[in-house]
């Protein structure tokens, strides 16, 4: 909180100081001397100006007060402003408390502020614990509270394992869990097989489960292939689809040396095609 209010402080200060420095030497200063600079020079200010300044100074002081800053001076306060201030801090350290923030003084709140913060740092400390989130003190916890705890962290854990997240504990699985793990944990390599997602163990998928997998990624293979990817792998395609890639590829090559448009290479064309092209043009230079 302090930090934030610094940071805020510094941001005001640094956007003043590019303003003042668009306007006069004499309204720079004014301004320098409103907003407490050491630069300020009192000597040229008028009556009217150091009334001015004197106002500004005492509202920024009020305001520094209100917000709980260092620079607050408590005896520049008048009784009524004074109470203000004291209210506003009053509010403010009983939100701190509400939040939970370290700025809470638990001595300034009376019987049933206390009781409700109390009740609300409870029920904080509850959800901490069974979302696993912050700072969770097992130790205030009411009986079915720790019996709570202990079932969303059980959830927690088979759920982990199931997906198979390294947080897993396979150690705190009953039998009955064990078993539901390693369903979730073929099928989910299955899918990964299917779908040529993350990593696929062929050695944990059964024989029908096998061939099929096998399938799909020799027809995701020939797909790269044909758009010409570099993970293809021609070794892995049949003879019958190599050939037919070839044709296919001479066609495009014969389409470019014929055109003129794209990449041609005339010595993998025939004699007989080779003389049915164009003479070639010299290339520019």
């Amino acid at each position: 909180m302090v930090s934030m209010m610094r940071l805020l402080t510094a941001a005001l200060v640094l956007s003043q100081a590019c303003a003042i420095a668009q306007l006069s030497a004499h309204d720079r200063n004014l301004d320098a001397c409103k907003d407490g600079w050491s630069l300020c020079d009192r000597t040229s200010l008028t009556p009217a100006e150091l009334a001015d300044v004197g106002q500004a100074r005492h509202a920024k002081n009020i305001n520094d007060c209100r917000s709980g800053f260092t620079q607050c001076d408590q005896s520049q306060l008048s009784p009524s402003e004074a109470n203000s201030v004291a209210v506003a801090n009053y509010e403010r350290n009983l939100s701190d408390c509400k939040f939970g923030l370290q700025s809470c003084d638990h001595s300034k709140l009376n019987r049933r502020e206390a009781i409700m913060v109390s009740d609300g740092e409870r029920e904080r400390n509850r959800s901490d614990c069974i979302d696993d989130l912050g700072a969770c003190d097992p130790s205030r916890l009411t009986a079915g509270q720790r019996i709570e705890l202990v079932r969303a962290t059980k959830q927690r854990n088979m759920s982990n394992c199931q997906n198979g997240s390294d947080l897993c504990d396979y150690s705190k699985l009953t039998p009955s869990e064990a078993k539901q793990v390693q369903v979730s944990a073929r099928e989910r390599n299955d899918d990964n097989c299917r779908n040529g997602w993350g990593s696929c163990d062929h050695s944990n998928l059964s024989p029908v489960e096998l061939k099929r997998v096998l399938s799909l990624e020799h027809q995701r293979n020939l797909e790269k292939c044909r758009e010409g990817e570099g993970s293809c792998n021609f070794s892995e395609l049949s003879q019958a689809e190599n050939s037919a890639l070839q044709s296919k590829d001479h066609q495009r090559n014969l389409k470019a040396c014929t055109e003129g448009f794209g990449y041609c290479n005339r010595s993998l064309l025939t004699a007989l095609e080779l003389d049915s092209l164009p003479p070639e043009q010299p290339s520019k230079k």
